[in-house]
């Protein structure tokens, strides 16, 4: 699986180098000053492509996987799956049932680091560029063509929007992880609640919003611009690189939580309990798992098409027959064995 994984970072990495190449019309319209950017942005390309292929191609993981794929050719499973990205992606409802601050600090913070990412990689590519029609007027150049009715005055409110994007998501995600460090230091008394895994990536999230509103800030002093600049630079590829290793690489594994909603939808084939009936998982997943476990080599002689409480009830029995126990209440067919007793020496 390494192997395949390697081979899979191998070409994203070389399918985005080649898109930089066509995109930019072959480095004429890549910007030298972003070229630390786009280092960065290769090495986490490949880091992240090497550990979702070798995540999304483990058994369990490759199951639901394909279920999402299925549903791109099925109209119903379909509404489940963009449903489920509109519900648990997009307005993160699960977090809004715990708490509506932290369901709006975590908007802040994913949809505009989001955006930030969306903004920028075009730039960073040459994908994006803005070509001057006169002093106050821009033209949109995308893939190296313009775009019709796309111009805009660099004093209107699109002007405006253009060319402060970035500053408006920086500040959404220094709110958003500010609020997320305030809550965790709050909490300092737990163990988990300051551990490295936790406190770093909203670090690093702070560090380079805060460094990068400090570029339009500095821009009328050109010594602390550069050092903003430097620092920002800097920030940002530490961010990129460390993203397939830290707890923000958890972005590219959400996508199987649709996987799991289109299996579990209501109108899928379900099993049920072989002793008393209740309702049980899904039937292909309960087909998957018992895929996967025969194949370690588990054999649980059916036991895992038994629900819950009629586990227990047969665990119950064996012990009532191995020790001679009485259980109460009493199961039903279920008769007591008494120990025997030590014979006279």
């Amino acid at each position: 699986m390494r192997n395949v994984a390697l081979r899979d970072a191998l070409v994203a990495t070389a399918a985005l180098l080649g898109l930089v190449l066509i995109g930019s019309g072959f480095g004429r319209h890549l910007d030298h000053a972003l070229f630390g950017y786009l280092g960065a942005t290769l090495a986490a390309t490949f880091g992240i492509a090497y550990r979702t292929s070798a995540f999304w191609r483990r058994p369990a993981s490759a199951f639901y996987g394909r279920a999402l794929l299925t549903a791109l050719r099925q109209p119903r499973r379909l509404r489940t799956a963009l449903a489920g990205a509109g519900r648990h992606v997009v307005a993160q409802e699960m977090i809004a049932r715990r708490s509506r601050v932290k369901w709006v600090a975590h908007l802040l913070l994913s949809l505009g680091t989001l955006a930030s990412f969306a903004i920028t990689l075009p730039l960073v590519f040459g994908w994006l560029h803005f070509a001057a029609l006169d002093q106050t007027t821009y033209q949109v150049v995308v893939f190296g063509l313009p775009l019709p009715g796309h111009a805009f005055a660099i004093d209107g409110a699109l002007g405006f929007l253009m060319f402060h994007a970035l500053s408006l998501a920086g500040v959404a995600v220094a709110v958003g992880a500010m609020y997320f460090l305030i809550a965790r230091w709050r909490r300092r008394g737990e163990p988990s609640a300051t551990a490295g895994v936790h406190i770093a990536p909203l670090l690093l999230l702070l560090a380079v919003a805060l460094s990068g509103l400090a570029l339009p800030l500095s821009r009328p002093m050109p010594g602390a611009f550069r050092v903003a600049a430097i620092l920002h630079e800097l920030c940002v590829a530490v961010l990129l690189v460390a993203l397939p290793f830290s707890k923000l690489g958890h972005l590219f594994v959400r996508p199987l939580q649709l996987g799991a909603l289109v299996v579990r939808a209501a109108g899928e084939s379900r099993r049920a309990c072989v002793d008393c009936g209740a309702a049980l998982a899904a039937a292909a997943q309960l087909a998957a798992v018992e895929q996967v476990l025969a194949a370690r080599g588990f054999a649980f002689a059916g036991h895992q098409r038994l629900c819950p409480t009629c586990r227990r009830r047969l665990v119950a029995a064996a012990q009532a027959r191995l020790l001679g126990a009485d259980f109460q209440p009493r199961l039903t067919g279920v008769r007591p064995t008494p120990p025997k007793r030590a014979e006279a020496a």
